[in-house]
C-alpha cells in the first residue's frame, strides 16, 4: 500500500497541504462511484475540510459541478377502494 508519511517535528500541528494536492484530492472525490467522506477517510483528512475545498474549487471555477439532475418522482396515485 502506497502512501505517503508524515512526521510533524516542530510546534506546528496542522498539515499544510498545496493547492495541487487539494485539487487533486477534489477531484478524486469528484469521481463517479466516489464520495467525499470516502476519500477524506482513506487519505486520513475530515470529511469537512474536503467538502470546503470542493465548495472553493467550485467558486474558482476549477471544477465543474457533474452531479446528475434531480429527477422529479412522479406523483403518488392511490387505487380506489372497494
Amino acid at each position: 500500500m502506497g502512501g505517503r508519511v508524515e512526521i510533524i517535528t516542530g510546534p506546528e500541528r496542522r498539515r499544510r497541504w498545496s493547492e495541487e494536492e487539494k485539487l487533486q484530492l477534489v477531484e478524486e472525490a469528484c469521481c463517479p462511484g466516489c464520495s467525499v467522506s470516502q476519500v477524506a477517510r482513506r487519505r486520513g483528512i475530515n470529511a469537512s475540510q474536503l467538502f470546503a475545498w470542493r465548495r472553493q474549487a467550485l467558486a474558482k471555477g476549477l471544477i465543474s459541478e457533474n452531479r446528475p439532475e434531480p429527477t422529479v418522482a412522479s406523483a403518488l396515485t392511490f387505487a380506489p377502494s372497494t
